[in-house]
């Protein structure tokens, strides 16, 4: 889970539309909220992913589904009122279900910033509040069929490729510094590693996370900074993962 930037609401949802499709709901109980530029407004909030736990929407059957933060069944106002229409995955919002927030709170990645609640270690998120302990309940955030073992996986392959870039260029420094081919084949290599665990990108927590906590990782920033390679990209990819990152203690 990443803080996110509420954009503008869509512009065919006006406020005589929006009570137009309220008193719709009211009174025929109609999922109003399911209009296509609606629909497409709101995936646009988190990049395509589910604002909770961040797996891609739209692929591997993980379909669009709009969650209502505070829902309909308690709050039939903001059925469609904008900022109450988050995208999520049908397992974070079927176990969310009914939850009311103003009975026990949860993270709104659209208001509240997920990193003063949560930090994540061993591909698990754990809470540093009780608002974000009694999210990883209310959406799931540790269940391990969905979540839990696909960011795992990714970790793992973010680990090994560390490794492997850390372990070349220690065996060729030479090549590093006067190789332009090599030299720029790696630092390439090791910028699309990081750009990995930017905003727009499936489980960016995760991937920032493991990056920034990451030995060989920090290791390599300091070869790059003593051959005089590290550069203004490297230092806007490290603010983007900084961003992102989930860490028990502020980097």
């Amino acid at each position: 889970m990443i803080k996110l930037c509420l954009p503008d609401k869509p512009a065919l949802l006006t406020s005589d539309v929006q009570k137009e499709l309220t008193e719709n709901f009211m009174r025929e109980g109609s999922d109003v909220w399911n209009k296509p530029f609606i629909r497409e407004a709101v995936a646009n909030i988190s990049y395509g992913k589910c604002c909770y736990s961040e797996c891609m929407l739209n692929e591997e059957s993980k379909y669009l589904e709009i969650d209502h933060f505070y829902p309909k069944k308690y709050f039939p106002e903001k059925v469609v009122e904008w900022g109450n229409l988050l995208p999520t995955c049908k397992k974070c919002n079927t176990t969310k279900g009914e939850h009311n927030p103003d009975i026990e709170p949860i993270i709104n990645p659209c208001i509240d910033n997920p990193q003063e609640h949560l930090y994540i270690e061993n591909f698990r998120f754990y809470g540093k509040t009780d608002k974000g302990k009694t999210t990883i309940d209310v959406v799931a955030l540790n269940d391990r069929k969905h979540f839990v073992d696909k960011r795992y996986k990714i970790g793992i392959k973010i680990i090994e490729n560390l490794e492997d870039i850390k372990q070349s260029i220690e065996l060729n420094t030479t090549e590093l510094k006067n190789n332009i081919r090599f030299k720029n084949r790696y630092l390439q290599r090791i910028k699309n590693l990081l750009n990995e665990g930017t905003k727009e990108n499936e489980y960016a927590a995760t991937i920032s996370t493991v990056i920034l906590q990451n030995d060989d990782f920090n290791q390599l920033v300091l070869i790059l900074k003593q051959n005089l390679l590290w550069d203004n990209e490297f230092d806007d990819l490290i603010n983007a993962l900084k961003y992102c990152a989930l860490i028990k203690k502020s980097t």
